[in-house]
């Protein structure tokens, strides 16, 4: 495996390298991550995990850290001393978790959703920095979760020319909770799992043929070498500091509630360069959090969804609401030329600081005089931030 872009790790070379061995579960191999359908013609917001809407929310730390079930630096002497490595130079580890945090959100929702311990959303900073477009080269792991191609196509991964369901942040993530759960149930201790992760499942159940099944509460003992060995070391090593940030001197970053990611169903394949311009964001931002797709277009046979800053989602549905899918498959990307049309969703858009109702109309290409209908709005053009408006007329 190659190297890792957490470059806290003296040794990270040494410990990727082992997921090149790592041999395939004899699963039927699915030929894309299920995706499923969207009848209308507009995309959809795919649903959040429901919560409670009474009680205050903790923040993401603190739900990580209660999702944790390995004990973070007692049982493995090794995980002290990755831990201090990891934190020799505190402010570069907060950038770091700063740059993921994102995704890191994201990743977390989905190991809730799969009952996946919260550790293991802190694997792709030991693999690779949380970096979704790490590339593969010749059979090499590729992605944030640097899984094989063999692998990846045991899980249901697609790998083409012009997708990589690896470098697909979404469809990598679904995988690995799919692969993880897996190796739960029959190793049945999150440590091995982790150990299978990096060497191999089947390599991990040989060396457990024969032997008492090792304790939680206890240290492991197994022959698996000193690269898996430091590969568990690294991951409780990251949650150990994650448990407890001011014993390392480490300042978690705070999430920034705009750049939270949500994921958009498309209901067929889209131009990425159309889809950027109608969420009102560069192509190069939109590329850097889907980097799955590796043309200018989706191909059809392909899963088709967008990993979004939720202010850009809200965009994208509104617009393509408005104006039809097919602003979406402009091979030009002129969301201009699309003519509004009417659908069954109804459109909307909140608004925002220094928003006009005449701003808002060119935004989506629409006119002021009929926003101002549809709106009930009086002939002043008044409107105020937080403010909901409809882009599509009444019934």
């Amino acid at each position: 495996m190659k190297a890792a872009k957490l470059t806290l790790a003296a040794c990270t070379v040494c410990l990727l390298a082992a997921c090149a061995g790592q041999p395939v579960r004899q699963t039927p191999p699915q030929t894309s991550i299920p995706v499923a359908p969207a009848p209308a013609p507009a995309p959809e917001a795919a649903p959040p995990a429901s919560e409670p809407a009474s009680a205050p929310q903790p923040d993401s730390w603190s739900r990580l850290r209660a999702s944790f079930v390995l004990d973070d630096c007692n049982l493995n002497p090794r995980s002290k001393t990755w831990a201090r490595r990891f934190t020799r130079d505190p402010s570069r580890l907060q950038e770091q978790l700063q740059d993921a945090l994102p995704l890191l959100r994201y990743v977390q929702d989905a190991a809730e959703r799969a009952d996946v311990p919260g550790e293991f959303v802190l694997l792709p900073m030991i693999e690779s920095g949380y970096e979704p477009g790490e590339p593969g080269r010749n059979g090499d792991p590729a992605g944030m979760w640097q899984i094989m191609p063999q692998t990846a196509r045991a899980f249901g991964l697609t790998i083409n020319r012009d997708y990589d369901g690896r470098l697909d942040p979404v469809a990598s993530t679904q995988a690995v909770m799919k692969m993880l759960t897996a190796f739960h149930h029959d190793l049945h201790d999150w440590r091995l799992v982790d150990m299978a992760f990096n060497t191999g499942e089947y390599r991990m159940l040989g060396l457990l043929d024969g032997r008492e099944q090792p304790s939680p509460d206890q240290p492991l003992h197994l022959p698996v070498g000193s690269i898996t060995d430091n590969h568990l070391a690294k991951l409780m090593a990251m949650a150990c500091i994650i448990r407890d940030p001011s014993r390392f001197e480490v300042e978690l970053p705070q999430a920034d509630e705009g750049n939270s990611l949500t994921l958009v169903q498309l209901s067929a394949a889209a131009d990425l360069a159309s889809a950027a311009k109608l969420a009102h964001m560069p192509l190069t931002r939109m590329r850097e959090l889907n980097p799955g797709y590796r043309g200018k277009r989706m191909a059809a046979d392909v899963p088709h969804h967008l990993l979004l800053p939720q202010a850009n989602a809200d965009d994208l549905l509104a617009a393509v609401a408005a104006m039809g899918s097919d602003a979406l498959a402009s091979a030009a990307g002129d969301a201009s030329a699309a003519t509004p049309r009417h659908h069954r969703r109804i459109a909307r858009h909140k608004v925002r600081e220094g928003e006009s109702l005449l701003s808002i109309a060119t935004r989506y290409h629409l006119d002021a005089g009929k926003l101002r209908v549809w709106n009930g709005l009086a002939a002043s053009d008044d409107v105020h931030p937080g403010q909901m408006l409809r882009l599509t007329a009444p019934e």
